[in-house]
């Protein structure tokens, strides 16, 4: 906006005429004979006063030979150190009153002389003084930004008129004589217009300001200091300013002018790249519009320093390139689609336009009307206009972006929120125990399933009493370790700990993952835990049957190293003896030498054969072993019937106490197992058999969904480190004397859990020997609702 006088300036140099190349002439006569505007400039003729110090006498005396004839409506001169006279005669041909409009306020003096044509005399002459170097109503006949002397001219009497200008500034002179009727309207159509443009400009500026006051928008700052900065520059420039603000400091003006004009640019350097986003979208043209920000800034800090004709061409030649380079930049974006980049093209491109017709008018090129005479403030109220739908525009389109990014942050939170939820879902209703704990290591959340595990039923329970993790740990050593491991790598995972429930002896083995927090969390700690008691007996019932199997195998290579060395020592000997020559043996001798050494070999065979069917016996095979339904009842009384048969020192007492009929199992192998318990019995009690003092009693009933048979004699029994090791192979006591070479118990114990998939227990101090052996029912077989608790004598025996 402040480009005006750029506009005016680059107009004026490039369209002045060398006046000076002008011919000498004599001014034509002006006839002032109807109303009207009558320009001076083609009626003047001028002359330069290089020195200044030319006085109105001896302007008035020069030949008409140093003067030179104007050809052009508006007279100027550009800028110049020099003083212009001008010289025209006139002849009021009317009974109108007439004045002398100089419609440019920016002349520091303006002296005008009006002479009766043929009056040498300057004194005798009607002098007006004016200026903005002098007071605003110094001189002035009407209150006017621009100067207007009253001339008292007698109807058809000529006149010569003499002026002479000077100014710091441009050097234009569009005078004009208007008569008193034209003055009065046009002073009141360039009052309204000039009235409308300075509150539309105040309100525009002010109502942005406020806008941005509410937005904090910068873009509203900076449109509403172009605003109001360029109205004060029009003010200034057309003299307003120094009639309404400053009329009694004519000093002023020099600076008024070029400081309005040096803020006015510093914020359009900053509108345009704010406005159009330039830091975005264009980062050359971005520092381009710094530098201009500084050149402005400079300018401003130039102002004191600088002499006036030389700062205002400086600031016109900036104020150039600063428009043109907004005008360019807004074409470019315009073209790439933005739709606010419209309305700034058009803005700038209005101004410009107004400034073109303005100035040609100015220069004659044009004819004066009212378009043509306010061009340029039609042309910048445009462009407030359009810059103010610009930014209007912009700001709608900002806001719907922000109006989507707040949608689409909406949209990100309430997904974040439901991944929240269904997080929280999964933490709450995890099977694994989830926990938080803070700096001192006590819970700050938990999930249900970690404290069900604890044993509490409620949170509530759990957070009063909110026993620290540390205390829930039963190893100390295990304790340290896994602080130390925390403390060392920052997490551990399926670190398992031996836990107890608090007031409770149950002891946990629980598989721990935690994990130092994140930044972002409160906890210090997270962690899960899952429940592995079952999975750590289990693998220690592993661990233990595999320490068994070995040590079985171990003892069955043992026994079955030691059960034939025997027999294969006597047949290596005999086959030695019966290798060696004796030439002294008779035929007798040597027949019962071979009788001798075949019997021992035979001996020896017999041994081994024996040992093998002992351990085939011992390995069992399912088919073998035939399953049948077995009527328990009658089957037990011909078992009985068969060991009394053969142990009939012994007494022995078996019974049923189940409503139990029928039994899906192996007769064979439950009557081997019978019989090996109770010649064990016999064998390792000699002495109770002898004294026909053996008890064996043997007692099946169901108890908790299972069947049970009961297996225990008055014998003398056995400790608990034989129990580790009785079902073992090749295991007795009685090496010499055991038929089954230690391998009767191992068979029994094979059939039991293998083929019969029986638990065999150890009752606790028994009286003699005694287990008890479990067998699974079939759930068709079950009898849940028995009681079970009855004494033996009260319930039914064969």
């Amino acid at each position: 906006m402040a480009t005006i006088r750029a506009l005016l300036s680059l107009f004026i140099f490039s369209l002045i005429l060398p006046l000076s190349n002008a011919q000498a002439a004599e001014p034509p006569l002006m006839t002032l004979n109807s109303p009207g505007d009558f320009k001076l400039g083609e009626y003047s003729v001028w002359y330069e006063d290089s020195s200044a110090v030319m006085t109105p006498a001896q302007a008035l005396a020069l030949s008409s030979e140093a003067w030179q004839q104007s050809t052009s409506e508006a007279l100027n001169f550009g800028f110049t150190h020099s003083a212009y006279w001008l010289r025209l005669k006139v002849i009021n041909d009317s009974v109108l009153n007439w004045s002398i409009w100089i419609r440019y306020s920016l002349l520091d003096y303006v002296d005008i002389y009006l002479c009766p044509a043929g009056e040498t005399d300057i004194t005798q002459c009607h002098q007006k003084h004016g200026g903005d170097e002098y007071p605003f109503a110094e001189g002035r006949d009407i209150d006017h930004p621009n100067l207007i002397f009253k001339t008292p001219m007698t109807p058809g009497r000529e006149y010569n008129v003499l002026m002479r200008v000077q100014t710091s500034g441009t050097q234009q002179i569009p005078a004009a004589f208007v008569d008193d009727q034209t003055l009065e309207h046009e002073l009141l159509n360039n009052n309204i217009i000039r009235g409308g443009y300075y509150a539309t400009m105040l309100v525009m500026g002010l109502y942005n300001l406020f806008i941005f006051f509410s937005t904090r928008e910068r873009s509203y700052l900076y449109y509403s200091a172009v605003t109001l900065t360029f109205l004060m520059f029009h003010m200034s420039y057309e003299g307003s300013a120094f009639q309404f603000f400053w009329p009694g400091y004519a000093n002023l003006n020099h600076y008024a002018l070029p400081l309005m004009f040096s803020i006015n640019m510093v914020f359009i350097s900053l509108f345009v790249p704010n406005f159009l986003r330039l830091k975005k979208y264009s980062r050359p043209a971005h520092r381009l519009f710094r530098v201009y920000t500084a050149m402005s800034l400079m300018s401003l800090v130039m102002l004191p320093l600088t002499p006036y004709q030389l700062l205002v061409p400086l600031n016109n030649l900036l104020s150039t390139l600063l428009l043109i380079s907004a005008l360019l930049v807004g074409i470019r974006f315009w073209i790439q689609g933005q739709s606010s980049a419209r309305f700034f093209t058009i803005a700038w491109a209005a101004l410009i336009t107004g400034l073109i017709l303005a100035n040609a008018r100015s220069l004659g090129l044009i004819p004066t009307n009212t378009l043509t005479l306010y061009a340029y403030q039609f042309g910048s109220f445009m462009e407030i206009i359009l810059l103010s739908l610009a930014l209007g525009e912009r700001i709608v389109r900002l806001q719907k972006e922000q109006l989507e990014a707040r949608q689409a942050m909406m949209k990100s939170q309430e997904d974040a929120i439901q991944y929240l939820r269904d997080y929280e879902d999964l933490y709450q209703n995890s099977l694994t125990g989830k926990f938080q704990l803070d700096e001192d290591g006590y819970f700050m959340k938990s999930n249900p399933a970690w404290r069900k595990m604890l044993g509490y039923s409620d949170q509530a329970r759990f957070t009063n009493e909110n026993p620290p993790f540390n205390s829930l740990l039963a190893d100390s050593t295990e304790q340290h370790k896994l602080w130390r491991t925390l403390r060392d790598q920052g997490n551990v995972q399926g670190f398992v700990v031996q836990m107890h429930a608090p007031g409770s002896t149950e002891r946990l083995w629980v598989s721990l993952t935690i994990r130092r927090r994140a930044t972002n969390e409160r906890a210090a700690w997270i962690g899960s835990g899952q429940n592995v008691t079952d999975e750590h007996h289990t693998e220690v019932a592993l661990i233990h049957l595999q320490k068994e199997k070995t040590q079985a195998l171990r003892q069955l290579v043992m026994g079955i190293a030691h059960e034939m060395n025997t027999p294969l020592g006597n047949i290596r000997m005999a086959e030695s003896f019966l290798n060696e020559e004796h030439e002294d043996w008779t035929e007798e001798e040597i027949n019962s030498h071979l009788k001798e050494g075949l019997s021992h070999i035979h001996d020896g065979i017999e041994r081994l054969n024996s040992l093998n069917q002992l351990m085939k016996n011992a390995i069992v095979e399912e088919n073998q072993y035939p399953q049948e339904k077995l009527q328990l009842r009658p089957w037990l009384d011909n078992w009985k019937q068969e060991m009394h048969t053969l142990h009939p020192q012994i007494k022995l007492n078996a019974e049923v106490h189940s409503y139990l009929i029928e039994w899906q199992t192996s007769p064979d192998a439950l009557s081997i197992v019978l019989t090996q318990l109770v010649d064990n019995s016999c064998r390792h009690n000699p002495q109770l058999v002898e004294k026909g003092e053996l008890c064996i009693r043997i007692d099946f009933r169901e108890r908790n969904n299972q069947f049970e048979m009961q297996y225990q004699d008055n014998g003398k029994g056995i400790d608990d480190e034989q129990r580790e090791v009785i079902f073992m192979p090749f295991y007795t006591t009685q090496r010499t004397e055991a038929r089954s070479k230690g391998l009767g118990l191992y068979q029994t114990y094979n059939l039991v859990t293998e083929l019969l998939q029986g638990q065999i227990e150890w009752p606790r101090d028994p009286e003699g020997f005694a287990l008890t052996v479990r067998f699974n029912l079939p759930k068709e077989k079950r009898t849940d609702d028995m009681d079970t608790d009855l004494p033996l004598d009260d319930l039914a025996a064969d």
